[in-house]
């Protein structure tokens, strides 16, 4: 009685994610931007983007999958989510909270080989979205990333306004030394299969480092 008990509550708190709609991953490190030893910019080689780098080259390869990120945060967008499904269970487990733990182990284990100052840990959040929703996604964290990015580098440089609007946080970011840097990665960084690609041109719908059928696929259910 206890065992069907227990597995009932198991069941309603564990949601399942789609073998064939886009499987979302996204994983926030604790306390980044927070940390005034971590460069989220790129100035002087910084160890943390370079492990971000090294991280997104080699998940993005493993599950074939899209991954952009800044700041403090990256988004795998799986467009073939049953690599991934398979990878976490030899029974194709669909239940998000093993595909969280499992990713996010794996995840925790290569970027922290990589980025050696101290142990980064991470959020994690999983789940499903339509496949004519993938661009929108992208798209939505770009922007999330592109606010966080400009905040951050107003604080750093002490001329933060919170309640300014982005355009024009973006032109006091403008007025900065060291803005150059900062426009380079703002709207996040972007790869697809282990290879980074311009992520202005793909979200503009241009032909990117990737094949021309995969763009006009990705974009065809795009309104």
């Amino acid at each position: 009685m206890w065992n069907n008990y227990f597995l009932d509550i198991q069941k309603k708190y564990s949601m399942r994610v789609s073998k064939k709609e886009p499987l979302i991953i996204r994983l926030d490190g604790r306390n980044i931007t927070k940390d005034k030893n971590i460069d989220l910019i790129g100035n002087n080689n910084s160890e943390f983007i370079m492990a971000m780098e090294k991280a997104a080259r080699h998940f993005t390869n493993k599950y074939k999958c899209y991954a952009i990120y800044g700041s403090d945060e990256i988004s795998f967008v799986c467009t073939e989510p049953q690599l991934v499904i398979n990878d976490m269970s030899t029974e194709g487990c669909q239940n998000t909270n093993e595909i969280i733990s499992l990713f996010s182990q794996q995840f925790f284990y290569y970027f922290n080989s990589f980025y050696k100052s101290r142990v980064v840990f991470w959020h994690a959040k999983c789940f499903s979205i339509p496949k004519e929703k993938t661009i929108s996604y992208i798209k939505h964290r770009s922007r999330v990333i592109e606010n966080v990015m400009v905040i951050y580098f107003l604080k750093r440089n002490k001329s933060d306004k919170k309640n300014t609007k982005l355009d024009d946080k973006i032109e006091m970011c403008k007025k900065i030394e060291g803005y150059g840097e900062l426009e380079k990665i703002k709207k996040g960084t972007l790869y697809y299969n282990g290879e980074q690609i311009d992520v202005e041109a793909f979200l503009n719908g241009e032909n990117v480092n990737i094949t021309k059928e995969k763009v006009e696929e990705m974009f065809s259910d795009f309104e």
